[in-house]
């Protein structure tokens, strides 16, 4: 125990410096100190002070998910994993980090997709992150198989492709739908793409073998120059666990 204690505090010295110190202070006299004493409730503060600690850590060690994962946080901060991964929600709704951008963050964790059982897996060890791309998938008319781990994202081919055209930027869409749909042509699918129904219903909807073949051949159609670097980063990683 007595090691564990010393860890946390060594932690908490490298994150906060005294003018980091001081910043976090004045976040904390704002909540009480401006005519509002003991206003704020007792789960607000922990979000506060929670927000404070994490947002130090994202600021050194964004790129690497382990520092700041469910687990790594409950070892610093003695609190179960489940808690972490609530607080974790409640700081990003509550005080969002500026600099979160779930489709880089997507792309990082993207290189440790595996197939299995006709399903792309992705581990996904933020539940923010997680979230976001749950959210991706279903307003573009696609869905995620629920597991009992939170952390586990398991979505069929046909619906990741429905994901990329989210992440995509809104300039660049229309050049690959227009690829997608010539691709299909080719393959006697002639569907009207994108108007009323997902990719992957559609898909579903023509009789088409979703086949691993078929995907790889589609996921092209997001290789081309306007997809962006973190669309082509993804497809790369996603074509080599299909192949």
């Amino acid at each position: 125990m007595e090691n564990t204690l010393e860890k946390a505090k060594e932690k908490y010295e490298e994150l906060f410096s005294i003018e980091e110190k001081a910043k976090a202070f004045d976040k904390i006299a704002a909540a009480y100190y401006f005519c509002n004493f003991g206003e704020m409730q007792k789960v607000d503060f922990e979000t506060l002070l929670f927000s404070i600690y994490l947002e130090r850590i994202l600021e050194k060690d964004e790129n690497d998910m382990r520092v700041y994962s469910d687990y790594a946080l409950s070892k610093c901060l003695g609190i179960t994993q489940s808690k972490i991964s609530n607080l974790k929600v409640r700081k990003q709704l509550k005080y969002p980090y500026q600099y979160f951008d779930w489709r880089k963050s997507f792309e990082r964790i993207s290189s440790n997709a595996r197939y299995e059982n006709g399903k792309i897996k992705i581990n996904i060890p933020d539940r923010n992150l997680y979230l976001e791309i749950k959210n991706a998938v279903e307003a573009s008319g696609g869905y995620v198989e629920t597991q009992l781990s939170q952390s586990l994202l398991q979505i069929r081919p046909e619906y990741f492709l429905d994901l990329l055209m989210e992440i995509v930027e809104d300039k660049d869409r229309n050049a690959i739908k227009k690829d997608l749909k010539k691709k299909m042509k080719e393959k006697n699918l002639d569907m009207d793409f994108f108007e009323s129904k997902s990719i992957g219903d559609q898909l579903k909807d023509a009789g088409a073998d979703i086949s691993q073949s078929l995907i790889l051949d589609l996921l092209e159609a997001f290789l081309i120059p306007a997809g962006g670097n973190i669309v082509t980063a993804i497809v790369k990683n996603i074509r080599r666990i299909l192949k």
